[in-house]
């Protein structure tokens, strides 16, 4: 008996093509799902390391502030009052709290450079010799004017010289105007000055409205150095604004200027950059305006920080306003740091 050959009915092939139609309309969703989870996934890890990455760059540079110096400047971000300088006040940042940290985003410390503390190598000893050790022989400390801040000071294991050489270099690196033929240039110009440790370490501190210079107040507690001939290792130290308050610590930091982190409002995103200022001088009457300047990040929702126990704490929240998680809300990834 014969086979017979049994041609597919037109309502067996028009079933068959639905049904393959309906198994890729699923596996296109699948696909397309599997494709979406992937593209926001990358986009989280992306935008967390970027997130790591800028709280580890402000960590850095605050590791290296004077405590005491540290504000909180008040100034308006929305109408770009932050970005131009125009600042209506400042705290000590160790008063900030959370009733009023909105009104203080921009926070600025005094820097103690690690340049010329780390020294240069020495190829006749065969050893790195530090620029500054951060500690003064009190027995040999000579007051030349008690009630004006004005001393002569030995700094033992410090080599000045190599200080100014440092120093000179960095300043020249950025633009600053340092003549490198006189090695006196940077400390007559104040760009580098001394601030004795105080008490705790943390800095020397009258009050914030009356140390270290910010925005036209006065700069008690900022010395002007003055190498003494022939001498690596004694330098004179003239208080900036002279009164009968100031006080020789056995410790003492070396400044390379002031820094600040600044939000910068973008009007198009609704977010806001922030700002890397450095290398401005507050006992100079400067302000962050005249500083250097490094984007940081964009894209900034939220940036937040304060001080607890001497810690202090950063937090900070960057979108992609690319990709939403919903109708109203882009993919926002937010971390926290503890500098010490």
């Amino acid at each position: 008996m014969k086979n017979m050959k049994r041609a597919f009915t037109l309502l067996e092939l028009i079933v068959v093509l639905v049904v393959l139609g309906i198994l890729a309309t699923i596996a296109t969703e699948i696909l397309l799902k599997v494709y979406k989870n992937y593209a926001f996934t990358k986009a989280t890890n992306s935008l967390a390391y970027e997130t790591d990455l800028v709280l580890n760059t402000i960590a850095a540079k605050l590791e290296t502030r004077i405590p005491n110096t540290v504000i909180a400047t008040e100034c308006n971000v929305t109408n770009n009052g932050c970005r131009d300088g125009n600042v209506s006040g400042f705290i000590s940042i160790s008063d900030l709290n959370a009733s009023n940290a909105s009104k203080y985003p921009v926070i600025e410390w005094i820097n103690k450079d690690i340049y010329s503390k780390r020294g240069e190598w020495n190829s006749t000893l065969q050893k790195v010799i530090p620029g500054w050790a951060g500690f003064v022989d009190l027995n040999q400390t000579k007051i030349n004017n008690p009630n004006g801040g004005d001393y002569n000071i030995t700094i033992p294991y410090s080599d000045i010289n190599i200080t100014s050489d440092i120093l000179t270099a960095y300043f020249d690196s950025w633009g600053l105007n340092v003549n490198a033929s006189d090695p006196n240039d940077v400390f007559n110009k104040k760009y580098a000055t001394l601030i004795f440790s105080g008490s705790d370490g943390r800095g020397d501190f009258i009050d914030i409205n009356q140390s270290y210079g910010w925005y036209g107040t006065t700069a008690k507690n900022v010395y002007k150095i003055s190498p003494i001939p022939s001498s690596k290792d004694v330098i004179r130290v003239t208080e900036i604004n002279q009164s009968n308050q100031a006080t020789v610590y056995e410790g003492f930091y070396i400044t390379n200027g002031a820094f600040a982190i600044v939000p910068i409002y973008n009007s198009n995103t609704n977010d806001f950059n922030i700002t890397l200022k450095q290398n401005y001088f507050p006992w100079n009457d400067e302000n962050y305006t005249d500083a250097n300047s490094s984007l940081l990040a964009t894209h900034v929702t939220q940036f937040k920080f304060k001080e607890q126990n001497g810690l202090l704490r950063l937090y900070l929240c960057i979108q992609n306003p690319s990709i939403k998680i919903n109708e109203n809300e882009n993919l926002t990834v937010c971390k926290e740091r503890i500098v010490f």
